[in-house]
């Protein structure tokens, strides 16, 4: 059925949303104030997803898209509004799911924008067929995938071997074989990480290994799919990674901030609030994008269930003489506890989107002077925050900081205090 309709907002997936005869509806790449003919769809919980057939009146906030992939290939959905509406949508998704928390009159500053081509880690699709190798990301709501050619989202030296890995690739997969390749930008060029779910013989790793070696990559690696531990395959160069002025090894498909600049606005923000702090635990520290900048501050104590980033992050401080220690440890099973963080006058914790509930109630119960919390969800950040509230933090402070250019995701990092008792 097609219907005329208005966008009235953009919801949380990025999807405009409108409202006609009773319905709600859903429809991908529209902005508000667009006027549009529609094709009703399949129902989508509470409404209808539709898809745009023809708009009609452009909304004041729709902008030209950047890319000539936009619409076909899934991996942006904003690229059609005006970078400043974004940016204020983006806030704005914070302070709702705050306000949903109950949680509201709360300071949450302008967002920090990364800018086109900053992304310095992205994880491509790979589709052996008959004609060749397919390598990009999944069409929208869909397990197909679309060809990729130039992305303005990417590094450029990350988009350069998408041509020859289309050409290489066909040596190594098996036929109507897919395979995720992860690819990172580091300091001594790119480090790879193929996944799959089949193995390789000696020569596909000949080939993998010429690859590296005439692409300027730092290392090539190959993952059994189902969690097997990587098989470095070549390392030309090592794959370290700047954090700060520390040099540090980066694991096989490792975490790693999106953005350089998205790292930068975090890590300044942190710093200035655990100013003054002596002892200072980071909680989920990955490979240390905040333990090495607060370290010329304070003893920082880092905790990390990877045991390869949590090794790679110790031999780092260990080499320049750092006062950082570690400890592997799966904080969503082994919380730190109240007891355990009574030793710390400064905490930072930034855990996956699912968030850190456990060690939120934990840290609730501590009596830490300063918290500083990083999320990548709105959701569960609005929980977590929630939970140190209950505990008797005030919460101090919020910025929005947009790694994911074009995407609806946002990062953010807060400032929780304790009052100060009379």
């Amino acid at each position: 059925m097609m219907v005329d309709l208005t966008i009235d907002r953009i919801g949380a997936n990025g999807d405009g949303i409108a409202e006609n005869a009773g319905k709600i509806y859903f429809v991908p790449y529209t902005a508000p104030g667009d006027k549009i003919r529609a094709t009703e769809q399949e129902q989508h919980g509470r409404g209808y997803i539709a898809k745009l057939d023809e708009l009609l009146v452009a909304g004041p906030d729709r902008a030209h898209p950047s890319c000539h992939h936009f619409g076909t290939c899934g991996g942006c959905s904003l690229q059609h509004l005006m970078p400043a509406y974004t940016a204020t949508w983006k806030r704005q998704r914070i302070v709702d799911c705050l306000s949903l928390a109950g949680i509201n009159d709360i300071e949450v500053g302008s967002t920090v924008n990364s800018d086109p081509q900053s992304r310095r880690r992205v994880e491509f699709i790979a589709s052996k067929r008959k004609k060749g190798v397919m390598i990009g990301f999944h069409l929208r709501r869909s397990h197909q995938i679309f060809d990729v050619g130039k992305c303005p989202l990417i590094n450029g030296k990350l988009m350069d071997l998408v041509n020859p890995l289309r050409a290489m690739l066909p040596r190594v997969m098996a036929r109507n074989s897919t395979a995720k390749i992860a690819a990172t930008q580091t300091d001594n060029g790119p480090d790879v990480l193929i996944t799959a779910d089949y193995d390789i013989g000696l020569y596909e790793r000949e080939a993998l290994a010429f690859f590296a070696r005439k692409n300027g990559l730092s290392r090539i690696s190959w993952q059994h799919q189902g969690g097997d531990l990587p098989e470095v395959i070549t390392a030309c160069q090592p794959s370290h990674v700047r954090i700060g002025d520390i040099s540090v090894a980066l694991s096989p498909g490792g975490f790693l901030q999106a953005t350089e600049a998205g790292e930068l606005a975090l890590v300044n923000r942190a710093i200035a609030a655990l100013h003054g702090a002596t002892h200072i635990v980071d909680l989920f520290a990955g490979c240390g994008s905040f333990t090495f900048p607060l370290v010329h501050r304070a003893k920082v104590h880092a905790v990390e269930a990877d045991k390869s980033l949590i090794t790679a992050l110790q031999s780092a401080a260990n080499k320049n003489m750092l006062p950082v220690t570690s400890e592997e440890r799966d904080l969503f099973r082994r919380p730190l506890r109240a007891a355990e963080l009574a030793a710390f006058d400064g905490l930072l914790f930034d855990p996956p989107r699912a968030g850190a509930k456990a060690q939120a109630e934990e840290i609730a119960k501590s009596d830490i002077p300063t918290v500083v919390a990083v999320s990548c969800n709105p959701i569960s950040f609005a929980r977590d925050v929630g939970i140190l509230l209950a505990g008797g933090y005030d919460l101090i402070s919020v910025l929005p900081v947009d790694q994911f250019l074009w995407s609806p995701h946002i990062e953010m990092v807060a400032v929780l205090e304790r009052p100060k008792t009379a």
